[in-house]
């Protein structure tokens, strides 16, 4: 009985402690799509030959950040239980540095250069495009992904990314980004410098994007992004609960994509926390490909 409670009181204690060092904040939801769709083009991981399917996952969300002074340590993990009961890793990443300069170490998602607003189902076609994400992250084992944050001010934040890999096929390369805010505007851009393992030759990527606030609940988004003979022209907005996308991709040849999508939020029966969006993607792509279309309807519960 005194080893229990000597037990149970140095957890507590071990408890208080963290809790007073780091601060750490816990949350859980659940996201659930029902979606019908058409054939998906074989070049997707997710290729399937359509119909219904019912798929999800549940998040648990576990971060901190403590501070010294001027200088920091932040860090998030995140697992995901999928509906087939398998697990997988989403976020896991440590932060840490001041005001001036971080370093960022983990999986995470690098800065986006090709926001794409409201993207409850966005279903490409054969041909995709390029969308200046190639070395964004979130990569798996076996991958190293590094950033580095400069803060020229509170406006202007620098940023420079590190893949490396050995592994076969796997893409490495720099990834140097940068965003300016001045009060509505936000602007991106970036350049990915990406060597995939096996082949020959680097390619390079570029991506710019503008968006702009027109109220507190309404913004536009328009975006570019070019590799080669991959360009990609992206312009989506959020109006309230809505947001309406669309992306034009061209390629070498015949290569050329067009996808259109929107979303809708609602409450889910009053329920702080509970809300439903049905979504649909439209996506043309070369000639003699299968349009592709997609309904889904998602139920998100954060508990």
């Amino acid at each position: 009985m005194t080893a229990s409670r000597n037990t149970l009181a140095l957890a507590s204690l071990l408890a208080c402690t963290a809790l007073a060092q780091a601060a750490p904040a816990f949350d859980a939801n659940l996201e659930l799509d029902t979606t019908h769709t058409n054939a998906i083009g074989a070049t997707k991981a997710n290729a399937r030959s359509g119909g219904v399917d019912l798929g999800g996952r549940v998040e648990f969300n576990l971060g901190a950040k403590t501070s010294n002074g001027a200088s920091f340590v932040t860090a998030r993990a995140s697992l995901l239980l999928n509906k087939k009961g398998a697990s997988a890793v989403d976020d896991m990443w440590v932060q840490f540095g001041n005001a001036a300069a971080d370093v960022k170490l983990g999986r995470f998602e690098a800065m986006d250069l090709f926001p794409l607003g409201k993207d409850t189902v966005v279903e490409l076609n054969t041909y995709g495009g390029y969308q200046a994400n190639t070395l964004r992250g979130r990569f798996g084992s076996g991958i190293f992904h590094g950033a580095l944050g400069l803060n020229a001010s509170s406006a202007l934040r620098m940023e420079l990314g590190l893949v490396e890999t050995k592994d076969a096929g796997a893409a490495k390369g720099f990834r140097p980004a940068v965003t300016y805010t001045a009060g509505k505007l936000t602007l991106r851009g970036g350049l990915e410098s990406v060597k995939v393992n096996g082949a020959t030759g680097t390619q390079t990527g570029a991506g710019l994007s503008a968006g702009y606030a027109l109220s507190k609940d309404t913004s536009v988004n328009l975006n570019f992004a070019k590799k080669k003979d991959d360009k990609s022209v992206g312009l989506n907005a959020l109006i309230g609960a809505a947001g309406l996308g669309l992306i034009q991709s061209n390629g070498a040849g015949t290569n050329k994509s067009t996808t259109v999508y929107a979303a809708y939020t609602l409450p889910l029966m009053g329920v702080t926390g509970a809300t439903v969006t049905p979504a649909i993607s439209y996506a043309k792509g070369p000639a003699g490909s299968q349009d592709q279309v997609a309904v889904r309807v998602r139920i998100n519960y954060a508990f």
